[in-house]
């Protein structure tokens, strides 16, 4: 398996401050820890994940990586700038195929 792309896992590393409002109390932004994970990355639709895996799911991606446990669902992935959320791990012998879907709450 050729790992030729890069994926970023999104993991929560607190709130930090980015501003006040009107009435001087802080306004708080989640920060995030970006993991590099190598992968290869194709595009995939839900009516190829419903019948290649038998799961109904919204997907924009699937992503082949080694296994990392680290990959669950609703987990956050950024790629080419966007953000996605995983959707879908199927875990085989010696790799993983995670499906994901862009981030509409961004």
């Amino acid at each position: 398996m050729k790992l030729t792309k890069t994926v970023d896992l999104l993991v929560e590393n607190g709130e930090q401050i980015v501003g006040y409002n009107v009435f001087d109390e802080p306004i708080y932004e989640t920060v995030f820890e970006k993991i590099p994970i190598k992968c290869d990355v194709e595009p995939y639709s839900s009516k190829m994940a419903e019948n290649r895996y038998g799961i109904v799911t919204d997907v924009q991606y699937r992503l082949f990586t080694k296994p990392d446990s680290r990959l669950k669902l609703g987990e956050k992935i950024e790629y080419r700038n966007e953000k996605y959320i995983v959707t879908g791990v199927m875990d085989f012998d010696r790799h993983y195929e995670v499906l994901m879907k862009r981030d509409d709450a961004q």
